[in-house]
């Protein structure tokens, strides 16, 4: 990502008239992303994307176009709802579990939710709650178990698997749909840590699905991440992967296994304010003063990556209506500029304003709503 990219990026930005905070994807990029993730993806191994990593369906329908999908995994019952309503086909595995009230909600609001949804049994306890859900409203659920495989996140352990699917096949109105086991650990670990790690996450996955038995066939066995998907040790005795975030790259993705991908995702906002060698507030000497310059709003789960050399202000302190940056003493910006920011993540930063703008060979080719939270 050079300065001669980013001054491109802000410029086109400020030629299509940019005047408040926005989200910007580079879709040229992502496209370069989605082709290093399907090069990457074990043979025969599905994929399935992270909605609330990519939390805009036109975003998520062009990804669909390069990467063949077996569905989305959701996290909360305003996306979920909301991806029920826009599509009638879509399977979705959720990422974590939700409330049995939620469920409720989300059963009574979309009637083919309960073919549509496999919902995350985390505890015996949780279990309870779903199949008295079940049994209330006489739709069969369709139930998947999220598997401690090192996290040490929540979720079951390997001997509790066989004593809950045969709970959830005594269930007149329950069905055992996938086993589900989340290792981001292995990526962030230190290098002797992680060998050992691998093992006993990779057993531990194995030994729930192998309490299945014969059950365990035609099951949605899911795993990986962002960071992980494309290791052979996560891809073992999965029949599909679940990544998002890094088709768009945010700061929090920059590691050994992403260095294929682009970052794809920015933040773009007006500089309100170009105050070149600014005093400190209470101090006027001019051996302290450099340039600051303040855009509109701030705050943002993202660093400054230009105007190039600016930087947050540790004076000014961090701010939600004009936030202010230090940089160089001289410097090209001007009120009405464009400064770009780069997320550190994608999930509840890309949807933060409601749209986001799409890009393609340097220009705004479209504006698109996202997904709610």
């Amino acid at each position: 990502m050079t300065a001669e990219y980013l001054e491109l990026l802000a410029q086109a930005l400020h030629d299509h008239g940019v005047d408040r905070p926005v989200a910007v994807v580079d879709l040229d990029r992502v496209e370069a992303n989605c082709d290093a993730a399907r090069a990457g993806l074990g043979h025969g191994l599905q994929a399935r994307l992270v909605a609330k990593s990519l939390p805009c369906l036109s975003l998520l329908d062009h990804i669909r176009t390069r990467i063949p999908t077996s569905g989305l995994m959701s996290f909360s019952e305003p996306m979920l709802s909301a991806l029920l309503a826009a599509e009638p086909d879509t399977d979705h595995l959720l990422g974590k579990p939700l409330p049995v009230t939620a469920a409720r909600r989300i059963l009574e609001t979309h009637p083919d939710a309960a073919r549509r949804v496999q919902w995350l049994i985390d505890t015996p306890q949780r279990l309870d709650a779903y199949l008295s859900l079940a049994t209330d409203t006489g739709q069969t659920l369709r139930l998947s178990l999220e598997i401690d495989v090192g996290l040490h996140r929540g979720g079951l352990t390997p001997d509790q698997v066989a004593g809950v699917a045969a709970r959830i096949a005594d269930h007149a109105h329950a069905a055992l749909s996938g086993v589900m086991g989340y290792e981001v650990h292995l990526a962030k670990l230190p290098a002797p840590l992680r060998r050992r790690a691998r093992r006993a996450s990779a057993k531990a996955y194995e030994r729930a699905v192998a309490a299945l038995g014969q059950g365990a066939q035609g099951l949605c066995l899911n795993t990986g991440g962002s960071l992980t998907f494309q290791d052979p040790a996560t891809q073992s005795l999965a029949t599909e992967v679940a990544f998002g975030s890094v088709l768009v790259k945010p700061s929090d993705f920059d590691h050994a296994s992403t260095g294929a991908y682009l970052p794809a995702l920015f933040l773009a906002t007006p500089i309100l304010k170009v105050m070149p060698r600014n005093p400190v507030p209470g101090i006027d000497l001019p051996g302290l003063r450099r340039t600051n310059l303040a855009i509109s709003g701030g705050h943002y789960l993202a660093s400054p990556v230009w105007p190039e050399g600016f930087g947050y202000s540790g004076v000014f302190g961090r701010s939600s209506n004009q936030e202010v940056w230090v940089g160089p003493k001289t410097t090209k910006a001007q009120p009405d500029d464009i400064a770009l920011l780069r997320p550190s993540q994608s999930e509840a930063v890309l949807n933060q304003f409601g749209t986001v703008l799409a890009l393609r060979q340097g220009r705004v080719v479209a504006e698109w709503a996202c997904l709610p939270n």
